[in-house]
């Protein structure tokens, strides 16, 4: 099994050094939200009502992205939402309620519109037939640097500030905002633009105008897409439906009704993450070798297996069982779906078709699934009634 990573140069290089700092910053905290939310105040039904605005939230701006990214260019909207993001971290990290958690999640979930143009930049940038083991390896070494930070974060609740969540995580969301400084300026400086079209009526001082054209565009993108990928809009709104029901609850169950401590939630975190580090770049290779269709079909029915399973766990072992087959999934799921897209979708639709349909859906223990314009409806329907199912049941998820 041979490997060629001649690609890692250029904006892949400049991306995966990106999504390596972001990793860093953002897997110190991620892990323990619902457990933030918790110490502010919230119960169960706030984690899905917070999880709900930032996916609402999203739902506002992101055909704008799409659009944008197609008629003007991706960079330049790529850094510049970069910024704004980073700075939307600040709520988190002051938060002294739950309610301006919130606000920071709905600013969070306003500025994601430039993920499409973030998208669109990596698969005009990857070659044919270096796409699977090309998305696999931009997301395997951002992943082999970030597996320590959900276990540094469980170690800042347990053992530095003696089981208190609120310091810890406000400690972890100000690494995380100077980070993405960091992140925004690398971007801007170092990007290049993938589309050479720069339309001249495409202006932020017509908002309006903008946002009836970015919407007009989604239909005529709907009726473009090939049957296969009107295939994969099903399979992810489905998915992202189930899915966002039981996200958020994964550690809040694991921490509740099977006992562990956050320490011990950031160790399996540390685990898993070094498993899938291990068979990213040669399940990439695999989806070259065999294409993303029967990757995704022979993967697919190892999800609902562990998420079924969960339910049974009653010790550390039994829950990194589980999670070793949910990240089999996982691990093939993006670069399976991204390659799919790619391959699919010339490079003057590739922000508006990742707009909405984004690249695959995982099953995430922690947050939502990535947002895209088709996804927001179903996740924050899911999230909203995941708090309260929780409510009733914490194995109902």
């Amino acid at each position: 099994m041979k490997f060629d990573f001649s690609f890692m140069k250029g904006n892949i290089l400049v991306l995966t050094v990106c999504r390596t700092v972001w990793s860093i910053s953002q897997s110190i905290a991620w892990p323990y939200f619902s457990l933030f939310v918790l110490a502010l105040g919230g119960s169960a039904t706030e984690i899905g009502l917070i999880t709900a605005i930032g996916g609402m939230a999203g739902l506002i701006l992101y055909p704008v992205g799409g659009y944008v990214a197609d008629r003007r260019g991706r960079v330049r909207l790529v850094g510049l939402s970069t910024f704004l993001y980073a700075f939307s971290i600040l709520f988190s990290a002051v938060a002294w309620r739950w309610e301006v958690l919130a606000l920071g999640q709905f600013i969070q979930g306003l500025v994601t519109f430039y993920v499409p143009a973030m998208n669109a930049i990596m698969a005009d940038s990857l070659p044919p037939g270096q796409r699977g083991i090309g998305f696999a390896t931009t997301m395997a070494i951002p992943g082999a640097v970030g597996i320590i930070m959900p276990y540094v974060g469980g170690h800042l609740i347990d053992n530095v500030y003696g089981g208190e969540i609120l310091p810890a995580m406000r400690i972890s969301y100000s690494i995380s905002f100077v980070l993405g400084i960091v992140v925004a300026i690398v971007r801007t400086k170092f990007l290049k633009e993938t589309l050479s079209s720069d339309i001249s009526d495409i202006s932020i001082d017509n908002l309006p105008l903008l946002l009836k054209e970015s919407y007009r565009s989604v239909w005529e993108t709907l009726k473009w897409l090939p049957s296969t990928l009107r295939s994969v809009a099903v399979i992810e709104v489905v998915t992202t439906l189930l899915v966002s029901i039981a996200a958020p609850f994964w550690v809040v169950y694991a921490n509740q009704i099977i006992g562990l401590r956050a320490s011990e939630w950031g160790t399996l975190m540390l685990l898993v993450g070094a498993f899938r580090i291990a068979i990213s770049i040669p399940m990439g290779y695999l989806i070259d070798r065999y294409g993303p269709r029967k990757m995704i079909l022979s993967t697919t029915p190892l999800a609902p297996i562990a998420a079924g399973l969960f339910i049974f766990c009653e010790s550390f072992t039994h829950l990194l069982i589980v999670l070793l087959l949910l990240a089999i999934y996982n691990t093939v799921t993006w670069p399976a779906y991204s390659t799919l897209m790619a391959n699919y979708i010339p490079t003057e639709r590739r922000g508006r078709v990742l707009s909405i349909l984004g690249q695959g859906v995982a099953v995430t223990t922690g947050g939502l699934p990535m947002g895209t314009l088709l996804l927001f409806i179903p996740a924050t329907v899911g999230s909203l009634s995941g708090g309260f199912i929780y409510y009733l049941n914490p194995k109902y998820p």
